[in-house]
């Protein structure tokens, strides 16, 4: 009876009472940070795809920016063998840049559930589920796989020539750069270098 006597003392002692208090607290405390840890902390699965849309989308921008140059490049090449022409420089603009197209793998589940109730009545659920993710080269590289690549929409053309001042040379540049773009006659602009 002594030991539950001093049992009984022990438990109504208020310092113990605010250890068991905080001992409850701290539990609570490490439960929501389990719970929220990944808030804190996402997983690298996220990363590694973020990492990678960042890399597919800085190849773009390169791969547009070099595709431009070359563009510029051969047109200035061919409206400079145009007799009358002379020394040429060319500038073109674009709606928007380049659009790559990535393989998918999608995958769709659908579940129909339906219940019975005692009255006889009848409830449908119906559950859609769908996902996609980009898919990469297997070879360890993470290389994205294009289906396809589009092209941008150009905006207009600037063609600046030493034989511009002569409008059978402005008409040949004109529909020399039509014809290769397919653009209108008023997306092209000629004029004379100095």
């Amino acid at each position: 009876m002594k030991g539950f006597e001093k049992y009984k003392e022990m438990i109504n002692n208020t310092n113990y009472k605010k250890i068991i208090y905080n001992l409850v607290a701290i539990i609570i405390v490490c439960v929501i940070a389990l719970l929220s840890w990944d808030t804190f902390f996402p997983s690298n699965k996220n990363n590694s795809e973020t990492k990678l849309v960042g890399t597919v989308k800085e190849k773009d921008d390169i791969q547009a920016s070099d595709y431009k140059d070359s563009l510029e490049q051969q047109l200035k090449h061919i409206l400079g063998q145009i007799k009358g022409v002379g020394a040429v420089e060319v500038m073109v603009t674009y709606e928007s840049t380049a659009e790559v197209v990535p393989a998918l793998n999608k995958t769709q589940s659908n579940q129909i559930t339906e219940e019975k109730d005692a009255q006889g009545g009848t409830r449908t659920t119906k559950q859609d589920d769908q996902s996609e993710s980009i898919i990469t080269s297997s070879n360890g590289t993470g290389q994205l796989i294009v289906l396809k690549e589009i092209k941008p929409q150009i905006r207009g053309v600037v063609v600046v020539a030493e034989g511009a001042g002569d409008i059978q040379v402005k008409t040949e540049l004109i529909e020399a750069v039509k014809t290769i773009f397919q653009v209108p006659a008023h997306k092209v602009m000629v004029y004379e270098k100095e």
